[in-house]
């Protein structure tokens, strides 16, 4: 994933994630989705990919300030 399409996606939960239309609930299910998608890019042994996934999650923590779901850390 190149680099503007990870401010893109973090953009758009972010601005959903401000204005009130996605909660604090529903952003924890979006990043413990990707938490899972990293662990499974894994299994598939596409670190490269797994990588990018959890900079994405990580990211999006960062910018809506949620935390996420305990174990997902």
């Amino acid at each position: 994933m190149d680099i503007g399409t990870e401010l893109a996606i973090r953009a758009v939960i972010t601005g959903l994630y401000s204005s009130g239309a996605v909660t604090t609930d529903q952003v924890r299910a979006i990043m413990t989705s990707l938490n899972e998608a990293a662990g499974a890019a894994l299994e598939r042994r596409e670190a490269n990919s797994s990588k990018e996934l959890t900079k994405l999650r990580k990211g999006i923590h960062l910018d809506t300030a949620v935390s996420p779901s305990p174990g997902d850390s």
